[in-house]
């Protein structure tokens, strides 16, 4: 294969491969790696069975301190994991001396190969500084200086192109990107100029620490968010001790559980953070003056349950903003009582949307209190017949409070607060919910008690065209390994609704995957044409 569509003549190519079998680097091949305008292919064996972002991840760091951006990672032949990428000389010479080996968290060691010159700017026209900078300056509020990092590499903006900002070379690459753009410097002038922002947010991005050699920020930065990282140590925050940073958010961070008291993390804090009044949402009071207890947007008593809790607030809500919410069918239990209130509702369309639930149990509202326990509705068939008339929603996990009421050997108590927005509707509303899970067999939890409350608050609008597109992107749903319990409860759903047995039932559900939705569209199909045998709707002792 010869390169082409370059009118200089000395630009044609001959692709050329490194292997891990023989590691070498000719100085044909140093001139083929030092081209600028080729993308180059990189072969990571036997990468399937392995996370992508930890398989890339693990390439990124062997190329320190050059930055690298993968872009359109996929899985060949069922087995080896590629990408492309367009890099520096020095990226290849460093994958080399390594002998094009990476090594994973887990002490795997995976082989690569690398096709110098697999392809041209010209057929694949991807600029990733244009990507980023364009990324970044939607990112950026100019009037009130704040630079919005928060889960920086999933940015729709970004395309294929894998921008991970935990990996300190490609932070440091992002951060010039900014500083080309919004400082309008060229880069010999990197080092000497800093970026104007008063307000810096980072969450959601897994970083460990703050490890960049280069002073990026201006003195003016007085706020940073950044919480929910992997941070476990705050001594390597300390990039950020030179400024004068007045609010601060750590939460969510490993190191937040290392702490006996408030009072001791509060003081490992400030050793290096010595201007610090705000943390974690909470104004800390210095002179002790006017003690006020420490608060936590989420409270989880010792954090055994963390993982137990993130899993169901998720899956839950993933579930009850899909458009069909059968899909929730198997999450409550047999017995379980489900009851919702609603508030004052003060948006007019908001009130029209309530009206069609007639299910309020809010006791200042009700003239009938005998109808206060008709709205209390039992067993998994009442509940999810009305989750279904319910309008379709949209939750901003990212709003959510979090607080674990109480927990025993096999039940728990969650208490829920945050924003949702109806689907139709840019303006947002708040929510309560309180579940108590009950553990059953094969360690399933069940839900068997769930309050629901609605609110009118401080409701805030979705003002971008990006944000309001959110409302109608339904988050995917692919289920997962059933129980016994499960699979068991999906087939007395469909005999309940099909009048079929449970042994046609179940070969219903298998022919689709145990797909409930799929199953019960297939029935009715068949019913229609008289293609479901009579002995299907026959008792079977």
């Amino acid at each position: 294969m010869s390169g082409r569509g370059l009118n200089d003549s000395n630009a044609k190519w001959d692709p050329m491969r490194l292997s891990h079998i023989k590691p070498s680097f000719t100085s044909q091949e140093q001139v083929l790696a030092a081209r600028q305008d080729l993308w180059h292919k990189f072969i990571v064996y036997e990468a399937a069975h392995n996370d992508s972002e930890m398989v890339m991840d693990a390439v990124i760091s062997a190329c320190r301190p050059e930055p690298m951006l993968p872009v359109s990672y996929k899985i060949e032949d069922g087995r080896h994991g590629t990408f492309i990428a367009k890099c520096s000389i020095g990226v290849i010479e460093s994958l080399v001396r390594q002998g094009l080996q990476i090594c994973l968290p887990n002490k795997r060691i995976l082989k690569l190969d690398i096709i110098l010159g697999f392809i041209s700017m010209n057929d694949l026209q991807v600029n990733p500084h244009k990507l980023i900078t364009d990324v970044l300056m939607t990112r950026w509020d100019p009037l009130k200086k704040i630079l919005n990092l928060e889960n920086f590499k999933d940015d729709p903006g970004l395309g294929e192109m894998y921008c991970p900002l935990s990996i300190p070379s490609v932070f440091l690459f992002v951060l010039r990107c900014a500083k080309m753009r919004i400082s309008g410097v060229q880069n010999s002038k990197f080092e000497n100029t800093r970026l104007p922002v008063r307000e810096l947010n980072l969450r959601n991005n897994k970083l460990s620490g703050m490890m960049l050699h280069e002073k990026s920020m201006n003195y003016s930065l007085t706020k940073l968010d950044l919480s929910y990282n992997k941070i476990d140590n705050v001594e390597f925050l300390r990039y950020f001790s030179e400024f004068k940073i007045t609010e601060l958010w750590l939460d969510g961070n490993p190191l937040c559980s290392q702490y006996i008291s408030a009072e001791q993390y509060i003081q490992a804090v400030q050793q290096i953070f010595t201007y610090v009044q705000k943390l974690d949402g909470v104004i800390i009071d210095i002179e002790q003056k006017h003690a006020m207890p420490v608060t936590q947007p989420c409270y989880l008593i010792d954090n055994s349950r963390l993982g137990l809790v993130r899993q169901f607030v998720k899956h839950y809500f993933t579930l009850f903003d899909q458009k069909d919410r059968d899909v929730l069918n198997g999450l409550y239990d047999m017995n379980a009582c489900f009851s919702t209130t609603i508030g004052h509702i003060a948006n007019p369309r908001h009130r029209q949307l309530t009206k069609i639930m007639p299910i309020n149990r809010n006791l200042m509202k009700l003239v009938d209190y005998s109808r206060g326990h008709k709205y209390l509705l039992q067993g998994p068939h009442q509940i999810l017949t009305t989750l279904r008339r319910l309008p379709p929603t949209y939750h901003d996990l990212k709003t959510f409070s979090i607080d674990l009421l109480h927990q025993g050997d096999n039940h728990l108590v969650i208490a829920i607060q945050g924003d949702f927005f109806y689907r139709e509707s840019p303006i947002s509303l708040k929510f309560s919910r309180t579940f108590i899970l009950v553990e059953k067999d094969d360690n399933e939890y069940r839900i068997v008690n769930d309050q629901y409350h609605i609110q009118s608050g401080n409701s805030s609008m979705m003002d971008t065209n990006e944000a309001k597109l959110s409302l109608n992107n339904i988050a995917p749903f692919e289920p997962t390994c059933l129980s016994d319990n499960e699979k068991g409860d999906l087939e007395k759903f469909l005999c309940n609704v099909s009048s079929m047995n449970l042994r046609y039932s179940r070969k219903f559900l298998e022919k689709h995957n145990w797909d409930l939705r799929a199953a019960i569209v297939d029935f009715k199909k068949a019913y229609t044409v008289n293609d479901v045998p009579p002995e299907a709707f026959k008792y079977v002792f």
